[in-house]
C-alpha cells in the first residue's frame, strides 16, 4: 500500500509519540520531529507506511540511546492479556471457528502505531463487540483453507495481540503452522522475546522476519523467513501492518485485523471499526 497525504500526518504524530516515550528531553524530542519531517519530504510516496516507522525507530535510538521506546507499553499489555486469557477461553469454550476468529481479530485494537493510547476499557469493549458485530469477510472460506492447508504461516502483529492468536492456533494444527514475529523492536510490534514471554513458542515453530519493521517487506527479511514464505499454502496476516505491506493479489493471504485507519479501511474496501477477513487476489488490488 502506497503512502497517503493522511499517512505523512500520522507519521507525523507517531514520530512525536514515539519520541516522548524514550525521552522527556524536548530538545531531543524536537530533533526527533524534525528529521522525521525531513525525511517525510523527500520519501518515495509509492513505499508503505510502515517502512517510516523504521526510520523513526532508528533516529530514536540514534538520538537518545533507546532502542524499544515503547518497552513498558508492550510488556503492560502482554501482562494484562496473559491475565485476561483465561476469561478469553470461556469465551471461546463450547463455541466454533468463528467464535476464535472474532475474539483473534478483537486483540488487533492493541495498536499503538495506530492509536496514541489504547485504555484497557477499550480492549474489553472490542471483546465484546466483536461477538456481536458483523464480520466483514468470509470466515468459512478462511476455516476450509486452515483445513486443506500443508504448511500455514501466521504472521503476528502486536504484543497483549499475540496472546488473542492462541485462541484461533489452538484450533489449528499445529505442526502445520509457523508462526512468525518482527525481527527487532518497531512500535508495539511482537519480537522473539514477547512470543516467548506469552507462551506462543510453546504452542508452534516460531520465527522472526528478520527486519524490524511493523509489516513483512520481503526485501528487508532474512533469507530463513522467505524461504518460509514461499513454501506456505496459506497465510493469516494479522494487523493493518501487514496489510499495508503485502502484496494484494496474493491468494494464499487471508488478512485478519480490526480497521482503525480510515486509509486502511478505504483500501480494503471496508468500514472504519469492522472487524475483516479478506483474501488476497485480482479484486484486492482494484480496490
Amino acid at each position: 500500500m502506497k503512502m497517503t497525504n493522511d499517512c505523512l500526518v500520522c507519521c507525523t504524530r507517531g514520530s512525536l509519540d514515539a519520541a516522548r516515550l524514550a525521552t522527556d528531553d524536548e530538545s531531543k524530542q524536537q530533533e526527533v520531529l524534525r528529521r522525521a519531517l525531513s525525511h517525510l519530504a523527500t520519501m518515495n510516496m509509492d513505499d508503505p507506511p510502515p517502512l517510516m516507522a523504521r526510520f523513526i525507530q532508528e533516529t530514536i535510538e540514534a538520538l537518545t540511546g533507546v532502542s524499544d521506546p515503547f518497552k513498558r507499553l508492550k510488556d503492560k499489555y502482554n501482562d494484562f492479556a496473559l491475565e485476561l486469557f483465561p476469561e478469553l477461553e470461556k469465551k471461546a469454550a463450547g463455541k466454533g471457528f468463528e467464535t476464535a476468529v472474532r475474539l483473534t481479530i478483537a486483540g488487533n485494537i492493541i495498536d499503538f502505531g495506530a492509536h496514541n493510547s489504547v485504555g484497557k476499557k477499550k480492549v474489553l469493549s472490542t471483546i465484546e463487540e466483536a461477538l456481536v458485530q458483523p464480520l466483514n469477510g468470509d470466515v468459512k472460506k478462511l476455516e476450509q483453507a486452515c483445513q486443506n492447508a500443508g504448511r500455514i504461516l501466521w504472521l503476528a502483529d502486536n504484543t497483549g495481540e499475540i496472546v488473542f492468536d492462541k485462541l484461533l492456533l489452538a484450533r489449528l494444527d499445529r505442526e502445520k503452522v509457523t508462526y512468525a514475529v518482527r525481527g527487532g523492536p518497531t512500535q508495539n510490534d511482537a519480537t522473539m522475546e514477547d512470543a516467548e514471554y506469552t507462551g506462543i513458542t510453546q504452542m508452534v515453530t516460531t520465527i522472526d522476519t528478520g527486519a524490524a519493521i511493523p509489516g513483512v517487506i520481503l526485501e528487508h527479511c532474512s533469507d530463513e523467513f522467505r524461504q518460509v514464505f514461499e513454501s506456505a499454502d496459506l497465510i493469516i496476516a494479522k494487523g493493518q501492518g501487514n496489510f499495508e505491506t503485502l502484496d494484494p493479489e496474493d491468494e494464499r493471504i487471508f488478512f485478519l485485523f480490526k480497521a482503525k485507519c480510515p486509509v486502511v479501511a478505504d483500501r480494503a474496501g471496508v468500514a472504519l471499526h469492522d472487524i475483516v477477513i479478506r483474501q488476497g487476489g485480482p479484486d484486492m488490488s482494484r480496490k
